[in-house]
């Protein structure tokens, strides 16, 4: 069984005196979380959330990748597909979902370690490792586990998107008590650090500063990640975007600044609020690598100059010879190249040129291959019911 984290025990409620502790155990957080860190560094050999860091950029900064033709160093089936979301990796464990359960295997051999299972519950998104643990949602909760044991339960009162990791704090957005809110959780035991009375969906974080999008889909916000309170509001028509492209890389952070938008694209300070620049574009799937700003959509990958939003290069990712659009699942980027997942494989684009590296195609028949994560000298993806490892032939 999961520890309900939110509560605490009859002795912590005596310690923190008694009655007002129990009649507002938000008031005083510090009693019973640790000191936080927003640390938003990830270890070179780690993939630990979707798009990798805080930032969401998918960027990989110290990799040797394949950029000339991949093989499969190996394949694991894991189960019923649920593998549309990017794998994660961090201390050489690579963690993927199926709909019911979370899958441990060995990075660098495929090796099974273990599993564990959410009775009666889908699992809905993740898992991102923070503190050690790896944490997924499932119905209206979120989870932490850490070498095949429960850790804790953070209960809510609505299901939720995914959350957002950083340092030692997780953020995520439900409805909480008797109101929507956005809420910070000590990563090592669940317990709220803060919530604000309304509920911002967290989207990305650099800086000190939480960038959420509010109630209207035209609203971005900018908090301070520390307690909650608003920096900035920016409402905009075509703002944030399409942010239910969870699968993918969405809305992205890189060098300070913020990337989204619907029909149009948008650049916007992150400490500021400000617009920096904007442009026509399409498709809701985002990558960074600090020089250049990738998108991708309709079958297409764009290289957009991220000072000024001009396009440097357009290429086309479906199948040779094929006119029909392939679905684009998610993007990571190193210095040299963009690893695109799609529907019609994995596909490595060089990202200076655009020009088209390689091409992994899996066997007809076994499904589109998801968001790529980089890790060392491999790409990781997910094909309909199993974890493949690719890397240089």
């Amino acid at each position: 069984m999961f520890p309900e984290s939110p509560r605490v025990s009859r002795r912590q409620l005596l310690t923190a005196g008694g009655a007002a502790a129990l009649g507002a155990w938000y008031v005083r957080p510090s009693l019973f979380t640790n000191e936080q860190s927003l640390d938003p560094s990830v270890p070179p050999d780690a993939w630990p959330m979707r798009g990798r860091d805080p930032s969401r950029s998918g960027y990989a900064p110290t990799t040797s990748a394949p950029t000339d033709d991949v093989r499969v160093a190996w394949r694991t089936t894991v189960g019923d597909p649920h593998l549309f979301q990017s794998p994660t990796v961090a201390s050489d464990i690579l963690y993927a979902l199926t709909r019911h359960e979370l899958v441990a295997l060995d990075a660098a051999t495929g090796t099974e370690r273990w599993r564990f299972a959410t009775e009666g519950e889908l699992l809905q998104g993740g898992p991102v490792v923070v503190d050690g643990q790896a944490c997924y949602r499932a119905g209206v909760n979120l989870y932490a586990v850490s070498e095949n044991q429960a850790r804790w339960k953070f209960a809510t009162n609505s299901s939720f998107d995914e959350v957002l990791p950083v340092g030692n704090t997780i953020f995520l957005a439900s409805y909480f008590g008797s109101s929507d809110s956005l809420i910070a959780l000590d990563a090592s035991n669940g317990i709220p650090r803060w919530k604000t009375p309304s509920k911002y969906r967290p989207l990305a974080y650099a800086d000190g500063i939480l960038v959420g999008a509010g109630r209207s889909r035209t609203t971005l916000v900018g908090l301070d990640a520390t307690n909650g309170e608003t920096r900035w509001q920016l409402s905009r028509p075509g703002l944030p975007g399409d942010i239910e492209a969870a699968f993918g890389n969405g809305p992205v952070i890189s060098n300070g600044t913020f990337y989204s938008g619907a029909g149009r694209l948008y650049a916007v300070d992150v400490r500021e609020g400000t617009v920096e620049w904007t442009t026509d574009a399409t498709g809701a799937v985002m990558a960074a690598n600090g020089k250049t700003l990738f998108r991708a959509g309709e079958g297409h990958v764009v290289a957009v100059d991220s000072t000024d939003g001009s396009t440097r290069w357009k290429t086309s990712v479906g199948r040779t010879g094929e006119n029909r659009t392939s679905f684009i699942s998610g993007l990571a980027v190193t210095d040299t190249a963009v690893y695109v997942g799609a529907e019609s494989g994995l596909v490595a684009l060089d990202a200076a040129s655009g020009e088209r590296l390689f091409a992994f195609e899996p066997e007809e028949g076994t499904g589109s291959v998801g968001p790529p994560a980089v890790v060392g000298e491999r790409v990781y993806v997910g094909i309909e019911n199993a974890v493949v490892a690719l890397e240089e032939a």
